[in-house]
């Protein structure tokens, strides 16, 4: 049974949902859907809070930033995302999942083993980012080394705050990471818009990328007392420190290196379209696409409270209650998605000028626009399956599902963006993301049926649905 800062699974709500009574199951149930319900809202207003404000920094960067220094920001900031899907794979996944389900003090000496995993994992990306920002301002550009030392800056707090909300997704604690995230990104929003003020202080992209870190540290300050719960440093903690990494890595190593695959395939366009076409093409297409980004409120929500809860359903229902759950995941996620895309595949062109002006309000930008949103669209809906393929361990197949990118950008990828420039970069999406569907979706279902013809599972006590 989990005690302490999770929910007792095995509790009154068990029993009811097992009892034979009707009208108990029924209650059962609606304590259940409720439980649900306030921890998937402070994470919709968590992720609101999130999105909305990384949404308003980069589109005021966008807006007032030269289209060279935005270019050379949004790259940088794609290395950010590098960084923190590496870390989701290595330790915060594993934190989610693996976590989820252990006892208070298994759960403490769990975590404090991964505090320590993420400050050695935060020290060797300073470090790294420090030794190439030394080497490129000598050999290459003083413009790029300074860039690489104010991402070097950034990049340790930036992880250290995500580490800390995700950890208090874990044991569903959504209104503390809401609040630290309204600290953290409150302060980002306030900076980038002093930022882009007129004066002599108007922002580059060292200054802007900075402030993202300056941010974040507040938000590691105000965690360190929300996880003094999470964390017990003990003798008992220091001799299982090898036994959890080595658990950790085993579950997280795939993971790492699929995110290192998804990021290739997500963001490496952006580098192929510096390196092809120069970075101010970047800029501007890095400045038309991001109005996708509205749809991040329901995408960041999904991605941040869903992987535990998919982890709880098969936990408690088996392969039986795992599948319920993806189809479910499946059809709401389709229906919350819908309305953004009607609006931005239907009308792309005054969105873009109601954004910027005339600035990029042209019929290539709104196209961009458009197939962007499609190949966005796309990915979403193969989330629960990728929950589904987490919750039964198969992290090796996701790691290699998540080849096909690597091999469609270096190929169909280089063909459209020297075809067609920057609008050849959705096209690409389009035809990676669907592989990516296509290819997630057969290896869950065969997942499936592999354990239904081993050992049908079924709980060991019945339970309504989740």
């Amino acid at each position: 049974m989990k005690t302490g800062l999770s929910s007792d699974a095995g509790g009154p709500e068990a029993r009811a949902s097992s009892a034979p009574n009707g009208s108990g199951a029924a209650s059962a149930r609606a304590k259940r859907a409720f439980a649900w319900l306030e921890g998937a809202r402070w994470a919709l207003i968590d992720q609101c809070l999130v999105s909305a404000t990384n949404f308003l920094t980069i589109y005021l960067f966008a807006r007032h930033l030269t289209t060279a220094d935005f270019g050379l920001f949004m790259l940088a900031y794609t290395g950010l995302l590098l960084l923190t899907s590496v870390q989701s794979g290595l330790i915060v996944q594993p934190h989610n999942v693996l976590a989820a389900g252990l006892d208070l003090a298994q759960y403490r000496r769990f975590t404090a083993a991964l505090v320590a995993a993420q400050a050695a994992l935060g020290g060797a990306v300073f470090l790294a980012l420090v030794a190439a920002g030394a080497f490129l301002s000598y050999a290459a550009s003083p413009a790029l080394g300074a860039t690489l030392f104010a991402l070097a800056v950034a990049a340790v707090p930036w992880m250290g705050q995500e580490f800390v909300r995700r950890v208090l997704y874990t044991r569903g604690q959504s209104r503390g990471a809401a609040f630290n995230d309204l600290i953290s990104y409150g302060l980002q929003l306030l900076g980038a818009w002093a930022l882009t003020r007129p004066g002599p202080w108007r922002g580059s992209a060292q200054a802007a990328l900075l402030i993202l870190g300056a941010s974040s540290l507040a938000g590691v300050a105000l965690g360190v007392a929300q996880l003094r719960d999470h964390v017990r440093f003990d003798a008992g903690t220091s001799e299982s420190l090898k036994r959890i990494w080595a658990q950790v890595w085993e579950f997280g190593r795939w993971l790492a290196g699929q995110n290192l695959m998804v990021w290739l395939g997500s963001q490496g366009h952006a580098w192929l379209v510096a390196i092809m076409l120069g970075a101010e093409q970047v800029g501007l297409y890095r400045a038309a696409t991001h109005l996708v980004n509205v749809m991040n409120p329901l995408r960041q929500a999904a991605y941040s409270y869903l992987p535990s809860r998919g982890s709880l359903a098969y936990q408690r229902g088996g392969r039986v209650g795992l599948s319920r759950w993806v189809r479910r995941a499946l059809v709401l996620l389709t229906v919350a998605f819908v309305p953004f895309a009607l609006v931005l595949v239907g009308f792309p062109g005054p969105v873009l000028e109601l954004a910027y002006g005339t600035r990029y309000a042209n019929s290539e930008m709104a196209l961009l626009l458009a197939l962007s949103t499609v190949a966005q669209c796309i990915t979403f809906s193969k989330f629960p399956f990728d929950i589904g393929l987490l919750a039964l361990k198969g992290t090796k197949s996701i790691f290699y599902i998540h080849l096909i990118p690597v091999v469609l950008l270096a190929t169909s990828g280089v063909a459209f963006v020297g075809l067609l420039g920057v609008l050849g970069v959705p096209l690409s999406s389009i035809v990676i993301n669907t592989a990516l569907l296509a290819a997630t979706g057969l290896a869950y279902g065969r997942l499936m049926k592999r354990g239904f013809a081993a050992a049908p599972e079924a709980p060991s006590t019945p339970r309504a649905k989740d």
